[in-house]
């Protein structure tokens, strides 16, 4: 799981300020000099500096998000999905040691997280995707069971320490996504949690068991006992359209992951979304396309649980490449934009993947989809190193325990991947063509055929070769795992040797 802003006067209108793309680029450079200059510079008597600094401090004011990314700038994203507390313990940590109880906290910390964002970038993720941030009940080492929005989760370290991690993140290119709740607080004693009206049992339905068969209980009854907020009350709204206007402004966030969509009414989110003023991706708990599709105008993105499901049981050998392809293309006539959709095998809430199918080389074939598909890349931290864990908690391992080796086999195919999607431009656009569907085989290209992937899901010890059309006549790819080049003849025919049961990747020859 998982302040309000008045101008009399608005020649701007707020959706071109808070949309980066909208910008034109040497305004956002200027800009974040001029924030960076003034920002150094001490009290001054002269004129021009104190002028500078007070039209910087009203640009700054009014322009909190000017520099967030919007739905666009993400598509050609991908993202490493960190547990704070279970990255590194400190600015300084190299590793060693393990966990005892993963049930409670680990002793991540943001510091810790800030130290590891070259590790992280070395695969080439260019944003990461971070746990709750706000102070929680006891244990609360996930960040999901709040009791204060507006301060921030102490074991995790300080506000400054997360306003540093941004800023580094930011420093190398990389975006942060904030996980964030609005459907339910922490259990227990609710007197204290703050704002003030979220310690009012006013605030919160009455308790029941969910009944999944009705949606009005979804929305309403408790997960896991939590206290379910009243979100229908304009009250609640304005409370936390005020609070993620404001965590987003503070912390300068590029993006929001919310939880829980589901159990909240639709209604609710529209606001919500508008009022962060950035990207945002909902978690909605469902494989079932049309239901799913429901909330895909509600917000920027959602987790792709419609492609999930049939993607992993190709790979795990339990599906047909035919199915995938099936979701693929009734996903693109059911929502408005597939491209905002966020792809991923596993995460905090399912057992990872190489504990459902321990086989490393159907995994490369499923992150070779994940990467490489359409829609934005989503890898849980982890999975470079191989990690094997079963369900909650056994799949939220410390991920110092592997040492931070770059040159594992996973971190070093995770580093080819993103490789190859930056080589063609991000891969932000809706161009997935299928090529090959076959019993075991799946194939399909994009940016204009200059990348095709073929993926198999016989695994480790198959060695077989593959041929079939591109539409591409005559044309010469480079080989990205291994040495040399495939070329196709006349007819836009090419065939390729799978290897040991691993997946192929094919960039074009410059």
């Amino acid at each position: 799981m998982t302040s309000p802003h008045h101008a009399p006067i608005n020649r701007f209108p707020t959706t071109r300020l808070t949309d980066k793309s909208q910008l034109p680029s040497r305004l956002v450079g200027h800009l974040s000099r001029l924030l960076s200059i003034a920002a150094r510079q001490p009290p001054r008597t002269n004129p021009k500096m104190r002028y500078l600094q007070a039209v910087v401090a009203v640009i700054a004011s009014t322009v909190s998000v000017a520099l967030a990314a919007d739905t666009a700038a993400w598509k050609s994203r991908s993202i490493y999905f960190a547990l704070t507390d279970r990255v590194a313990r400190s600015g300084s940590d190299t590793g060693g040691n393990s966990c005892n109880d993963l049930g409670l906290y680990c002793g991540g910390t943001f510091k810790g997280l800030e130290s590891k964002l070259d590790y992280i970038q070395g695969m080439g993720f260019d944003a990461i995707w971070i746990t709750p941030v706000v102070q929680n009940r006891p244990n609360g080492y996930h960040g999901y069971w709040a009791t204060d929005l507006y301060s921030v989760n102490s074991n995790y370290g300080t506000a400054q320490d997360l306003k540093d991690l941004v800023k580094s993140a930011h420093g190398k290119g990389i975006y942060v996504m904030v996980d964030v709740v609005a459907n339910h607080m922490g259990a227990g004693d609710i007197s204290s949690y703050k704002p003030e009206l979220l310690s009012r049992q006013s605030s919160y339905h009455s308790d029941c068991e969910i009944d999944y068969n009705n949606q009005k209980s979804v929305e309403d009854c408790r997960i896991a006992g939590l206290p379910d907020v009243k979100t229908e009350s304009a009250e609640i709204r304005t409370l936390y359209q005020d609070w993620i206007k404001w965590l987003v402004a503070e912390y300068q966030f590029d993006g929001v992951r919310i939880d829980t969509v589901k159990h909240v009414e639709k209604d609710f989110w529209p606001g919500f979304a508008s009022a962060a003023g950035v990207y945002t991706i909902g978690e909605v708990f469902d494989g079932n396309p049309d239901y799913l599709a429901g909330y895909a105008n509600v917000m920027s993105g959602l987790l792709n649980y419609a492609i999930y499901y049939p993607m992993n049981r190709f790979y795990q050998q339990k599906g047909s490449s035919q199915d995938l392809v099936d979701m693929h293309n009734e996903i693109s006539t059911k929502f408005p934009d597939p491209t905002a959709l966020g792809t991923f095998l596993d995460n905090h809430d399912n057992a990872r993947w190489l504990n459902q199918k321990n086989d490393v080389s159907l995994f490369k074939n499923a992150l070779a989809y994940v990467m490489l598909a359409r829609g934005i890349p989503i890898v849980y931290y982890g999975s470079e190193q191989g990690y094997s864990g079963g369900n909650d908690p056994a799949n939220r391992e410390d991920l110092w325990r592997s040492g931070y080796n770059t040159n594992a086999d996973l971190y070093q195919t995770l580093s080819r991947l993103s490789a190859a999607r930056k080589a063609v431009g991000g891969l932000g656009g809706d161009d997935h063509k299928h090529l090959y569907v076959e019993d075991g085989a799946y194939a399909w290209s994009r940016a204009g055929g200059d990348l095709v992937v073929l993926t198999t899901n016989r695994g480790r010890g198959s060695s077989v070769q593959h041929c079939f059309f591109t539409d591409k006549n005559n044309k010469t790819w480079d080989y990205l795992f291994k040495e040399g080049t495939a070329t196709s003849d006349g007819s836009g025919r090419v065939c390729v040797d799978v290897v040991n049961g691993e997946p192929v990747v094919l960039l074009a020859s410059s």
